[in-house]
Parts: C-alpha cells; sequence; structure tokens
C-alpha cells in the first residue's frame, strides 16, 4: 500500500518527490538518447513552375546533411552534434535540437527530382525541382 499522507504539508512534499523523479527521468532520457529524431521546418510551395522546398538547418555545414532522389520522393537526411561536449556543463535552458533528422518528400508526378538544383546558404537549403 502506497504511503498517504495526512497532512497538507506533507502532500506537498510527496508532490515535490514525484515531479523530481519525474523531471530527472525526463532530463536523463534525453542526454541518453543520442539518436533521437527531430523534425527540421520547411515550407513547400510552387514558383514559377518550379515545386520548391526549403528547410531551416540552422548550424549545419554542407557536409552534414544528404539529399538523395529515389523516384519520386526526395529525402533529406543529417546529424547535428552538439558544438560543446564537456562533462562539468549542467544546462540551465536546452532549446536547440540536436541529433538525427530525415524528411521525405513526395514530389508530385508533373515535376522531375533528376534534375533537381541545390542551394545552400546561411542555414537554410533550397531544392528546387523543374518540371518533366
Amino acid at each position: 500500500m502506497a504511503f498517504q499522507p495526512k497532512e497538507d504539508p506533507a502532500w506537498i512534499a510527496l508532490l515535490r518527490q514525484h515531479m523530481d523523479e519525474m523531471f530527472h527521468d525526463i532530463f536523463t532520457l534525453r542526454e541518453q538518447c543520442g539518436g533521437c529524431e527531430f523534425s527540421p521546418l520547411m515550407d513547400i510551395y510552387e514558383s514559377s513552375g518550379c515545386y520548391v522546398i526549403e528547410m531551416d538547418l540552422p548550424g549545419f555545414s554542407e557536409g552534414d546533411f544528404m539529399v538523395t532522389a529515389t523516384g519520386s520522393a526526395l529525402r533529406i537526411e543529417g546529424v547535428k552534434r552538439p558544438d560543446k561536449a564537456e562533462a562539468a556543463m549542467s544546462y540551465i535552458c536546452l532549446e536547440r535540437n540536436f541529433g538525427r533528422f530525415s524528411r521525405i518528400i513526395e514530389i508530385p508526378p508533373a515535376f522531375d527530382p533528376g534534375r533537381m538544383q541545390r542551394r545552400f546558404a546561411l542555414g537554410v537549403l533550397v531544392l528546387t525541382v523543374p518540371p518533366r
């Protein structure tokens, strides 16, 4: 049978203990999850008869990701590693994403992924797919 406090301060202490355990588990899981995936933000639109994909990849360099065309699909995948890996670091706030990502975009039949043009500047990848 679980411990059930009879006084309000004891309930608060028990709640705090459970909350501490929950947050500890969450942050421990995040630290252990080096292969966790995230999903970079992207926009897809048509412009001048072309199919255009813009993906935000801040902090990436050209060698950190790949773009492959298979049939009518484009696959964009890569890895973002943390800048610093000091054992003494204890984050107060960690909002940036790290780890692996993979996005697959189905290209409509009117466009030719084999003739895709690629541009990467200022952390934004732009893929332009011309019509067939």
